[in-house]
């Protein structure tokens, strides 16, 4: 198979599972119109697979769109800007640094904007939730993506 299609038969697949991660294995926080999930596993990887504007893609309109679907249409564009920048530094880092670098960095960048529209939408009572749900679900999922990353690198890339 030629490599191109390779990388968006890939890219296309990496898609629907990051709507899967982010829709299915979705966890609401109560009180406030927030939720945990485990999309942040297919973004880093996506990243860490194929770079940064790959990750940005599939990071932005994937979580986005996820968003739209699950009932939380006012995140969609700030979904979109916060997960594509995330996707993008992850994938533009990993090229110079270690893995758990890049994908820390994401995570800063990540909970940091979650944070900050959390504290705008809902005021500043929302901030120490989202960045607690944050943290842990940049963590997973970093975990999870790196593992996978040093298991599907030579496979998939």
């Amino acid at each position: 198979m030629d490599g191109k299609i390779k990388k968006i038969a890939f890219l296309g697949l990496f898609m629907a599972l990051l709507v899967i991660a982010t829709s299915v294995f979705r966890f609401p926080v109560p009180t406030f119109n927030l939720y945990f999930n485990l999309g942040e596993a297919v973004i880093y990887l996506v990243a860490l697979l194929y770079g940064g504007p790959a990750g940005a893609v599939i990071g932005g309109v994937g979580s986005a769109l996820s968003d739209v679907l699950g009932g939380y249409p006012v995140w969609a564009p700030i979904t979109f800007a916060i997960k594509g920048a995330e996707g993008f530094v992850v994938g533009m880092l990993s090229k110079r640094y270690k893995p758990y670098f890049a994908v820390s960095a994401g995570a800063v960048l990540m909970m940091a904007g979650y944070a900050a529209a959390a504290g705008l939408l809902y005021g500043s009572g929302a901030v120490p939730l989202e960045l607690a749900g944050d943290f842990v679900q940049t963590s997973v999922g970093g975990i999870i993506a790196i593992m996978l990353y040093k298991r599907l690198k030579k496979i998939l890339v």
